[in-house]
């Protein structure tokens, strides 16, 4: 299923990339770098690296067959730009069917409503074709753009998680939220 679309939005693609992709990927990484570092944990020089992507995605696939995480990229109808990616990883199935929902978008389409595009369709993905009950989507208390397309997407705060992620090398809090698939 790898490289297959998962959701057609308005103006993106959504897939679980392929191998061929790692160069978007990483251009996508790389061109962002600056943009990501205050959301992100200190990237060493190889994660910009085309074969640390190929990696990457070889182990996304892996992940994805098995059942542990959907790693999905949002592309240009073309299939030649990265716009954003969304990550739904540590799923966990049992009496708890949840996970945790990480996401970026380029820098140059913040702002236009691109990623609440993408997000609402791969989480009725989630929801409907993985058959999750629980999406676990955390932030910093000052990324208020995230703050607001939480809200928008329906998810609600839970609670204040303290010295959560070591991001762009620091402890940093974090703001719990949670969205419920209320259809299953």
């Amino acid at each position: 299923m790898t490289g297959n679309i998962i959701a057609e939005t308005q103006q993106t693609l959504l897939v679980v990339p392929m191998v061929s992709d790692a160069k978007l990927i990483r251009e996508y990484y790389l061109n962002n770098k600056s943009h990501l570092s205050n959301w992100e944990p200190i990237r060493e020089s190889s994660y910009y690296d085309v074969k640390t992507w190929e990696e990457f995605i070889r182990e996304n696939e892996r992940a994805f067959e098995t059942g542990s995480s959907v790693k999905l990229v949002a592309m240009n109808k073309e299939r030649t730009e990265v716009i954003g990616v969304c990550n739904f990883s540590n799923i966990i199935r049992g009496v708890f069917q949840a996970c945790n929902l990480g996401y970026s978008i380029d820098q140059q389409y913040q702002g236009q409503g691109l990623m609440y595009e993408i997000l609402d369709a791969a989480i009725k993905y989630i929801f409907l074709d993985i058959g999750l009950h629980r999406i676990m989507a955390n932030y910093m208390p000052e990324n208020k753009r995230s703050e607001a397309l939480l809200e928008r997407l329906g998810f609600e705060r839970e609670g204040v998680a303290k010295s959560y992620l070591k991001i762009n090398g620091k402890w940093r809090d974090h703001i719990l939220t949670s969205k419920v698939n209320l259809k299953d």
